[in-house]
């Protein structure tokens, strides 16, 4: 392992064309000891070329990567994929069906470069095997493997040989709910036990939010957007992040000056300015983007006595159960602007009901509408 002021991964300026298409464009990150670092974006966005420049399966066309302190890629450098210290899990596993899972998972030891003596293979197997708890299938050849223990023999072989990186291509997508749940709970736990530092690519923002210290957003070969999952998920700065991130009320509006008291005119209605997150909305340059999440709204049949909250009163239009939560379309009196609230309680609301939504300070956040 580095040291601790080492980074364990450094990329700067990394670039990388397939013919005319520019796929990455001067890309630059840190991954710290013991941190969990996701690269979230859509399909074809240069994720998985990232993980593959890293690994040293695909060539940059320019930039510098060091991992755990050393070099292994700059001008006139390449360090050949077994010598780089790093365990790459694929999203689609590429375990070989004709070998067991202990011929799987030991093959790293017998390839790449490491501290484990060949007399301790067959026991640091049955320990990481152990450890993603699938020791009872160290002589189970592949073929029998349901999904999730192919995964765990995926992930038992990237760890095998003591990596001083993990690299994670989507590793979850080919699982079922239930499964991909439980795993975002074992590799989160998994990570903390062996203090191991991690790049995590995934277009699913719900798994990016759950694992990762921080969040790299992607877009066309950039990163966009930077942070904590907390703060990108409240507040995203950029407006791809906004699009792409979470479920979002959207309205035009404007800051206009009323009595020298600033206001929010928007579709949803006339707010102090002070009542809302004022993100990046500027009284210079008045048209803006106001944003409200349908889980940050509050829904009833009666008013409430609470005066810091803003209310408003309209009447459902369409109503349900989605996922995990109650998702209730409200067309308000005042405007006619549609709000979508999700609920964790089944409010049985009927079509054509009159009720009050409820915003609490700062629910609703502004932003300049040219950025």
């Amino acid at each position: 392992m580095s040291d601790s002021g080492t980074p364990q991964l450094d990329v700067r300026s990394l670039s990388k064309r397939f013919g005319d298409e520019l796929v990455l464009d001067d890309v630059s990150f840190e991954i710290g000891a013991d941190e969990i670092v996701a690269l979230l974006g859509p399909s074809g966005c240069g994720k998985t070329t990232i993980l593959r420049c890293i690994a040293g399966v695909e060539t940059p066309d320019t930039g510098h990567i060091e991992i755990a302190g050393n070099c292994v890629f700059d001008e006139g450098i390449n360090a050949a994929p077994e010598t780089r210290g790093v365990g790459m899990v694929y999203q689609n596993y590429a375990i070989w069906p004709h070998k067991s899972v202990y011929e799987n998972v030991v093959f790293p030891l017998k390839h790449a470069d490491h501290d484990v003596p060949e007399a301790e293979y067959e026991k640091r197997v049955e320990d990481i095997l152990e450890l993603v708890e699938i020791g009872e299938l160290k002589d189970a050849p592949a073929t029998d493997l349901s999904g999730g223990q192919q995964q765990r023999t995926a992930l038992a072989r990237s760890l095998v040989h003591d990596p001083e990186l993990l690299l994670l291509d989507e590793p979850l997508s080919n699982l079922d709910r239930e499964l991909r749940t439980n795993m975002r709970y074992q590799l989160q736990k998994l990570q903390h036990e062996l203090g191991i530092s991690m790049l995590y690519v995934t277009h699913d923002q719900e798994e990016a939010f759950y694992l990762a210290d921080r969040v790299l957003v992607m877009r066309n070969g950039e990163i966009v957007e930077r942070g904590d999952p907390a703060d990108l998920f409240q507040r995203p700065g950029s407006s791809f992040t906004r699009e792409f991130v979470g479920q979002w009320n959207r309205f035009e509006g404007e800051i206009v000056d009323e009595d020298s008291d600033y206001v929010v005119r928007s579709d949803l209605g006339v707010f102090p300015l002070s009542s809302v997150d004022n993100v990046t909305g500027d009284p210079e340059s008045p048209a803006i983007h106001c944003f409200l999440r349908p889980a940050d709204i509050d829904i009833g049949r009666v008013s409430s006595t609470d005066k810091r909250r803003i209310e408003l009163w309209g009447t459902v239009v369409a109503e349900g159960l989605l996922g995990e939560h109650y998702e209730v379309t409200v067309k308000l009196d005042d405007g006619g602007a549609n709000v979508v609230v999700h609920s964790d309680q089944y409010h049985e609301f009927e079509r054509g009901e009159e009720v009050a939504i409820r915003l609490g300070p700062g629910a609703m956040k502004v932003y300049d509408r040219s950025k």
